[in-house]
């Protein structure tokens, strides 16, 4: 994936931590910027053989009338345990970085940025030139999630912890975003590092 002309730069974070608005903030100081869960979303519809090797583990009852996966249902199964998060990974994240490695041959862009919540565990962050760790307190994730999915306190850690620990994803990153306080300090983080980025 890395060539002398095309930087990579992925953008992690746990969830609630706030990587999505920063990766909206540097869409709009120009850079191109891939969701990796959209591309999975996407793949979930248009990869034959990725839905039949998914449904190879998780059944049938994951295919709705249409013989689309039901993403509600196969999330729900996949937050059941760690070997049903482990599985779901190693099938989907190999299709994930070959979608994006395509795009990036491609396409003509100098920066690519990749929002991937699991940057490291996927193997994505051996294809990236820098990692920025979007990192906020886990009391401001867990009450920016209740407002935004709506979820309880219980079922928010139930999805934490299958995250890698966010001090560990801050040791492994380049660059690190403290999102604790309001979006405008946010927002002044964002535009020193877009600054950063567009001089290397």
């Amino acid at each position: 994936m890395k060539t002398k002309k095309k930087l990579l730069i992925g953008v992690t974070g746990g969830i609630g931590s706030g990587k999505t608005e920063v990766c909206k903030l540097l869409s709009k100081r120009g850079f191109k910027v891939l969701h990796s869960d959209k591309i999975a979303k996407n793949l979930y519809r248009t990869d034959k053989k990725l839905v039949k090797d998914i449904i190879k583990v998780f059944g049938k009852d994951i295919v709705n009338y249409k013989g689309k996966i039901n993403l509600p249902k196969l999330r729900e199964k996949i937050f059941s345990s760690r070997k049903y998060y482990t599985a779901i990974n190693k099938i989907v994240h190999p299709v994930v970085i070959s979608d994006i490695k395509k795009f990036v041959k491609d396409n003509n862009y100098d920066i690519v940025i990749i929002e991937s919540a699991l940057i490291f565990e996927s193997g994505l962050s051996k294809s990236m030139d820098y990692i920025i760790t979007v990192f906020s307190n886990k009391k401001e994730r867990i009450d920016r999630l209740k407002i935004r999915d709506e979820a309880s306190t219980k079922s928010i850690n139930e999805l934490m912890k299958f995250q890698v620990d966010e001090k560990k994803k801050m040791e492994q990153s380049d660059f690190v975003i403290i999102n604790n306080k309001s979006l405008k300090d946010l927002k002044i983080q964002t535009d020193f590092l877009s600054k950063i980025l567009k001089a290397l």
